[in-house]
């Protein structure tokens, strides 16, 4: 049984808790709605473009689609309904308190002060565990952990913390307990106010994002010659995207992984890839060391390419952060020429292809990658699969009948 806590000091500190973690997910709130109003224009505020909000920001886990709206729920608009329920039931549990002689709860403590107390403790332990979720989550697919995200995961342990030392009983028996808390009045209140919250944040965010889209000027589209460049999709097809990308960015192998999703399931995609790489041996744009690899990295998928057009069978493995010899024993087990393509690296076969690529993006005004284009409009970067479904259809939608061949 930990320490025990006054009633004071455990008021303040969840309050104060309560408070950081409603600023904090206000903030990926804005920040989430800003990126959906304006996905090419919108630089990343606080975070930065590769500060690894993407996964509150575009990623899957970012939103929790609605049926029959352009726009998800933001998993930061859930944070913000938990962190208005932890102030409402430190409120009542403050009143509570104030009523009950007892700082230490004895035998069955079935009082609502006992109700308000476990239930805060579950809420605690649930946010810590699905704080871990994504934290490991990011660490995976990003590389890095958003900062502000972070920022949510210490308030979440700081809320653990103070409500387990307040518990004034044994973890168990807390343990056991909780599952009465949650159908108890004081589950009831912060469930309804949950709710509440969500509709009245959604309705606020759902009308600030669809007035910024409709008040937007159309975005501004770059002309792209992907001549000779890997693609999949007919050639035809209405919808052209087209994906920079660098093979040591983790954000980029998240937008191939989705592109290559897109396209098994749509014949009225085209989906081309072009290199940039973030690196100075081949990048006039990159005046520093960044990406030491991702040049030779890019002059492979480029020999494979060579190969007969299999670029696309080569790109998963030159995303997987593997050393060059190790790479080429996995691209021979595929079926790749393995001297034919060490031959073509050595050689420089592909330099020309590559620096191509290169000035073509530096004419589109791409800052980073990944860079993800529809028809000539810069979309923004690692999107899932269902923002990109709903983008092909927002364009199509806005084409004349007779510009589209696929009914």
């Amino acid at each position: 049984m930990p320490a025990q806590v006054t009633k004071k000091a455990t008021t303040l500190l969840l309050v104060l808790l309560s408070l950081l973690g409603l600023a904090d997910a206000l903030y990926l709130t804005y920040d989430h709605g800003a990126f959906h109003a304006d996905p090419a224009g919108y630089g990343g505020g606080l975070c930065g473009a590769d500060g690894g909000c993407s996964i509150s920001r575009s990623s899957a886990l970012s939103e929790i689609p609605l049926p029959g709206s352009q726009l998800g729920l933001p998993t930061a608009v859930l944070a913000l309904g938990f962190y208005v329920v932890f102030l409402v039931l430190t409120g009542l549990r403050a009143r509570a308190s104030a009523a009950d002689p007892r700082t230490r709860m004895h035998g069955d403590a079935g009082t609502r002060l006992a109700h308000l107390v476990r239930l805060q403790f579950g809420l605690a332990v649930l946010a810590c565990v699905y704080s871990l979720f994504l934290m490991v989550y990011s660490l995976v697919m990003q590389g890095t952990v958003c900062k502000f995200c972070a920022g949510l995961y210490v308030v979440n342990a700081g809320l653990l913390v103070v409500t387990w030392m307040s518990l004034g009983e044994s973890l168990a028996a807390a343990i056991n307990a909780v599952g009465k808390a949650i159908f108890s009045r004081a589950g009831a209140v912060a469930a309804v106010v949950m709710v509440l919250v969500l509709v009245g944040s959604f309705i606020v965010y759902r009308g600030q994002v669809l007035a910024a889209r409709a008040a937007a000027p159309p975005p501004p589209t770059a002309v792209l010659d992907t001549t000779g460049r890997p693609h999949k999709g007919p050639a035809d097809a209405s919808v052209h995207i087209v994906e920079f990308a660098d093979f040591e960015c983790p954000h980029c192998k998240i937008a191939f992984q989705a592109l290559e999703e897109v396209i098994a399931v749509r014949n009225d995609v085209r989906v081309s890839f072009m290199n940039f790489p973030l690196d100075q041996a081949c990048n006039p744009m990159i005046d520093r060391p960044f990406h030491a690899r991702a040049c030779e990295l890019a002059a492979i998928g480029e020999c494979a390419h060579l190969q007969g057009g299999r670029f696309f069978e080569a790109a998963p493995f030159l995303f997987e952060g593997l050393a060059t010899p190790e790479l080429m024993t996995k691209l021979a087990a595929a079926g790749f020429d393995r001297p034919a393509l060490e031959a073509c690296v050595k050689d420089g076969k592909a330099s020309a292809q590559l620096q191509s690529d290169i000035k073509v993006g530096i004419a589109a005004k791409i800052e980073g990658t990944p860079a993800v284009f529809l028809n000539g409009a810069q979309i923004g970067g690692a999107l899932p699969k269902d923002k990109l479904l709903e983008l092909i259809d927002l364009a199509k939608s806005a084409m004349p009948k007779a510009a589209s061949p696929h009914p």
